[in-house]
């Protein structure tokens, strides 16, 4: 009797461990068992992603890419670099499927394009404006020159809108040179051709070292505007919803993983902007890192910077066009309802 006994507290036991086991791991499983079927079920697994510069902006994908969390969605990524023009022009014509140039996508659209943003990992501007060494204030550059890229390239937008909020007056209390690049601006601050521009990680070190002066940490003026949205073309929406859903929680995740696990992100940066692991890095991810959001869905005073800087000559569609025209949050929707953003948060 007293060995029965001996054996059904064993069974007890045993039982016991097994049913804590199976209400310990059942979330896992759960989640395994709906990744496997949502895999199975995508419409197109194999995607070109363009992006126009390897630049810490881009992060999340780097980090999704690196980190295989497209693969953990069913999906194969390549990453191909083409300036902003060609990334436009491969996803319209097939040979791409999904770009980040965002504001280009916009433009594209209203020049008859079908194509929508689906998500946005960064819906502010961040840049830094620096100055050259006898520039001290932001009224020292009134009638001065300003370096920017290109004309109504975000970077310009950015400068345009940092300097509003100082009371300063494109054309009326300074005037834009323009000269491609971001290094090119900083080579312009230091031979004395341009008073000031905004510059972005890592040129910003190189500022730094040179001696120059920061005015405005544009970021944290909470420019609305769009330095990283994803935009497939209408009928790739269309034929490979499954595909655009997995590529979405990717991105989401790398975002999240970005944030709590800065040496995997970091790692992520330098393998892509071949780039040694190191201080330029370090100050990379830190300019970037706080501005990079979860959620993904665009709002419409991002779309409303852009096309507000537009030519009306050149976009006379401008005139009847609403933020809404240029995106599709149905996607980054049906992911929040589903609780997916509430699971990444808790996996953090």
């Amino acid at each position: 009797m007293r060995a029965y006994r001996i054996r059904n507290s064993r069974c007890r036991f045993h039982l016991t461990l097994f049913v804590v086991t199976v209400l310990i791991l059942a979330p896992y499983w759960d989640s395994s068992s709906r990744a496997a079927g949502e895999t199975a079920n995508l419409q197109k697994t194999e995607i070109v992603l363009a992006y126009p510069q390897p630049s810490g902006v881009f992060t999340p994908i780097f980090v999704a890419a690196d980190g295989g969390l497209f693969k953990k969605y069913g999906l194969v990524v390549k990453l191909q670099q083409l300036n902003p023009q060609l990334s436009v022009q491969a996803v319209v014509s097939g040979s791409a499927d999904v770009s980040v140039a965002a504001g280009d996508l916009v433009n594209a659209s209203l020049q008859g394009a079908h194509i929508k943003l689906v998500g946005s990992s960064m819906s502010q501007l961040v840049f830094q404006l620096w100055a050259a060494k006898e520039i001290t204030s932001i009224p020292q550059l009134i009638g001065k020159a300003l370096a920017g890229t290109t004309p109504r390239s975000v970077l310009e937008i950015a400068t345009r809108e940092a300097l509003k909020k100082y009371g300063l007056n494109f054309e009326r209390d300074y005037r834009m040179i323009y000269v491609q690049s971001v290094p090119a601006i900083l080579t312009a601050l230091s031979s004395g051709r341009a008073a000031a521009g905004a510059l972005s990680a890592p040129t910003t070190v190189k500022a730094k070292e040179a001696g120059l002066n920061m005015l405005v940490d544009i970021a944290k003026l909470n420019v609305p505007g769009l330095p990283l949205a994803y935009g497939f073309t209408d009928k790739f929406i269309k034929e490979n919803p499954n595909t655009v859903s997995a590529f979405l929680k990717a991105v989401a995740e790398g975002v999240s993983r970005t944030r709590s696990n800065p040496s995997a992100a970091k790692r992520a940066i330098a393998k892509y902007t071949k780039t040694p692991e190191g201080p330029i890095i370090d100050d990379t991810y830190n300019f970037y890192a706080p501005y990079f959001v979860t959620d993904l869905a665009l709002k419409p005073e991002q779309l409303q910077t852009w096309i507000g800087y537009l030519d009306k000559k050149e976009y006379p569609q401008i005139a009847r066009a609403k933020p809404s025209d240029f995106y599709d949050n149905s996607f980054v929707a049906a992911l929040e309802k589903s609780g997916f953003f509430r699971t990444l948060a808790r996996s953090k």
